[in-house]
């Protein structure tokens, strides 16, 4: 079917620019003018933007224990592209592309997990011994599957690995990502070695994940509450920080403090798993990204952060994309005024009071429309 959606405001991350126009839909892509026996859509009073990116999630529903629906969890969300972020490792990747990624009307693509047995399950961690990387494994399945997989994981957690052993894990990460030539994603709550070090070693491109944590011996912020000066480095030097929010992962006064002191997120994923899918203090990327007007950023911001900056890490710049040509990917949404009452890892101790809220009306993935508010369209 082809769709001519008018009377909405248009907001092309890839260029930066708003624009009050018609989107129209010919054959599954964007076009410039309207096709034959279009579908209308009424978007009065909302916003039009490329499908959202959810650049962290866990969506290996039935193979581990943490995964949930891909399509479920996304097209009410506005999600049209996500990434798994390292549930799997070489052991299990393949069943999760053929039995989950694929058959998925959602964009599914992933990070493959540096350990084996991946995060398959919260009963034990896996082991990051560099040792035990099956580096031939891993570097073949990157060869085989170049589209699918877009780049690795490592969790640096006090919890999962012995602090003397940090540093030579992450290096042997590091260095097996520079060999297959992608990104890593260090994941960093309760850390296992200092921060300021951590950052250092990543490369430009590397993701550190979870960035408003503050669980263990440190955060991002020093003594003072003002945000490191190794952490600054880092994004100088190009390394990328990830909000990430998850169920444990986030602390509302650690991200208020980084914020005010002009240290926005790159990129806002919602880590959602079986514990917060549409449950608790994540619910949903919508419900993330909203916080986010509270802490004062522009909507620009947050629609970046979600939809151009993951883009680009992934390789595929388009999705960021309004372009005629495009694959119609769209995210059509009000921003609403509502009460809200944002939690975190603390139980209730911490808390901010939000009165605006992303409401998701309508998703569309490749020109099909998945998911629709029953009063919408």
């Amino acid at each position: 079917m082809n769709y001519c959606i008018k009377n909405g405001m248009a907001y092309d991350s890839a260029a930066g620019k708003w624009e009050k126009r018609d989107i129209c839909i010919k054959d599954g892509l964007l076009s410039d003018r309207e096709g034959e026996n279009s579908r209308i859509i009424d978007a009065f009073g909302c916003i039009i933007a490329p499908g959202l990116i959810d650049y962290h999630v866990h969506y290996f529903k039935g193979g581990a224990d943490n995964g949930v629906s891909p399509d479920t969890a996304s097209f009410p969300s506005g999600i049209t592209t996500a990434v798994d972020g390292g549930t799997c490792g070489v052991s299990s990747w393949e069943a999760f592309e053929r039995l989950m990624a694929r058959p998925a009307a959602v964009r599914l693509l992933s990070q493959l997990h540096v350990a084996s047995g991946g995060q398959l399950t919260e009963s034990y961690m896996e082991n990051l011994s560099p040792a035990l990387f099956d580096r031939k494994r891993i570097t073949e399945l990157f060869r085989r599957y170049p589209s699918r997989l877009v780049g690795l994981k490592t969790r640096i957690s006090a919890n999962i690995i012995e602090p003397s052993q940090a540093r030579d894990s992450l290096e042997e990460a590091v260095k097996l990502a520079d060999e297959i030539g992608c990104s890593l994603t260090a994941h960093i709550t309760n850390p296992a070695m200092d921060l300021e070090e951590m950052a250092a070693i990543l490369r430009p491109g590397d993701v550190m994940c979870h960035i408003f944590q503050n669980k263990g011996k440190e955060s991002i912020l020093d003594g003072k509450g003002n945000v490191r000066p190794g952490i600054r480095k880092a994004r100088e030097r190009g390394v990328l920080f990830d909000a990430c929010n998850g169920r444990n992962n986030f602390d509302l006064n650690v991200a208020r403090a980084a914020i005010e002191q002009g240290f926005l997120p790159d990129i806002i994923s919602s880590d959602i798993n079986t514990n917060s899918c549409y449950e608790g203090i994540l619910h949903s990327l919508p419900r993330v990204l909203s916080k986010y007007i509270t802490f004062g950023l522009s909507l620009e911001q947050i629609l970046d952060a979600a939809i151009k900056v993951p883009a680009r890490l992934i390789g595929r710049e388009a999705l960021a994309s309004l372009d005629p040509g495009t694959e119609a990917d769209l995210f059509i949404f009000k921003v609403e005024e509502r009460k809200i009452t944002y939690l975190d890892h603390t139980g209730g101790i911490n808390r901010m009071e939000g009165n605006q809220m992303i409401v998701p009306q309508m998703t569309i993935k490749g020109g099909q429309v998945v998911y629709s508010q029953v009063y919408f369209g």
